[in-house]
């Protein structure tokens, strides 16, 4: 049974396997609280199912509070973060989100690309590290970065993508379509430096 706690500002869990059971308790007790600003849940062995309750307790109209979402290692792939999406696409306050090593593919470009675009996003920084977006994910992702509204920090650090045509290009595009942002990470891809192309921002 969750109770009304009006001081519990940060949440973080870090592995304890609390598992989907323990964040549905988790999620209630936001539902219930409204005041909490951090949730941390690393290596909690999270499922596309507790993502799901995640993404109903990050629907504006649940709750207004979180503003960092931190979900590191757990490994909810593609399907997981289709799930978040569901919240995270219209949510105005979250401003920092971190999904480093989470299984995440290619399959859900087109969800991060939602949560990228979103007009009243308040997002400024996302961590993507570790996945395995690869070339056509990574397209799609600087795609939407590249009109992210309130993005000051990407952070797409081994995603397994390479320095084709379309990929740099994608890459280009998004540097001087967004003059806001101002930290890219690229670091460990399959990137080389042969005078066609350099990395101001790294």
């Amino acid at each position: 049974m969750c109770f009304r706690y009006p001081h519990c500002t940060s949440i973080r869990l870090w592995q304890t396997s609390c598992e989907d059971e323990g964040v549905r308790s988790i999620c209630e007790f936001l539902n219930l609280g409204k005041g909490t600003a951090v949730l941390e849940l690393l290596d909690n062995r999270i499922t596309p199912l507790g993502c799901e309750f995640l993404s109903k307790s990050l629907h504006p109209m649940a709750n207004k509070s979180i503003q960092i979402l931190k979900l590191d290692h757990n490994n909810f792939g593609s399907e997981g973060m289709k799930n978040l999406s569901e919240g995270l696409a219209i949510n105005p306050v979250v401003r920092i989100i971190s999904l480093q090593y989470c299984g995440i593919d290619a399959e859900a470009a087109e969800s991060v690309f939602q949560i990228l675009i979103y007009t009243r996003s308040a997002l400024e920084d996302i961590n993507l590290s570790g996945n395995n977006l690869g070339n056509e994910g990574i397209i799609k992702v600087f795609q939407g970065t590249s009109v992210a509204k309130s993005l000051k920090k990407i952070w797409l650090g081994d995603n397994q993508f390479n320095d084709e045509d379309d990929v740099l290009k994608a890459i280009m595009f998004c540097w001087v379509k967004n003059t806001r942002l101002g930290k890219y990470d690229i670091k460990h891809n399959i990137l080389s430096v042969d005078g066609k192309f350099s990395f101001p921002f790294f």
